[in-house]
């Protein structure tokens, strides 16, 4: 039997009221759960070191599938990973956007101060369709995509026509 939908993603943040702050304003997530974490049974569960506590924030988007956890962890924070396309683990977050939406949503980002790596672009991918989509850095450097996707029909229109362009 297959496991459900991802649930969260918890993303560690150098300031859970600012990451909060961003995330709210550039994708209209709304807060949820707010809590301290810590203690030996989260120490036990997340293979955490003793005496490890943090502050979470949890942001919901339209459904309760695919919540964002920030958490800014007691200690000085590092970057050891950048997100580059050869290191191991979490390579992006990926969030679906409606196209007439997408130009709006990078403007909104700018805006916010996220590094934006470029305008949104429409890419063909092979046996799929046209996708619009651009990457940008939140605020601790996260890498983010937001993409507009072709609907089911226009996909299988593609493969049933051959995936010419």
């Amino acid at each position: 039997m297959p496991v459900s939908e991802v649930h969260h993603v918890a993303i560690t943040v150098s300031d859970v009221d600012r990451a909060a702050d961003f995330y709210e304003r550039a994708l209209g997530y709304r807060r949820t759960l707010r809590t301290d974490v810590g203690g030996p049974g989260i120490e036990v569960s997340l293979g955490l070191p003793a005496g490890t506590t943090g502050k979470v924030q949890y942001l919901q988007g339209p459904s309760r599938v695919g919540q964002l956890e920030l958490i800014e962890w007691n200690g000085a924070t590092t970057r050891t990973a950048t997100g580059g396309h050869l290191e191991l683990g979490p390579f992006l977050l990926s969030f679906e956007v409606p196209l007439d939406e997408i130009h709006e949503l990078h403007q909104r980002l700018v805006d916010l101060g996220a590094d934006c790596l470029t305008t949104p672009n429409r890419v063909l991918l092979e046996n799929y369709g046209h996708i619009t989509a651009f990457a940008a850095r939140d605020l601790d450097g996260n890498l983010l995509e937001f993409v507009s996707l072709p609907s089911r029909e226009e996909i299988l229109a593609r493969r049933r026509d051959g995936g010419g362009n």
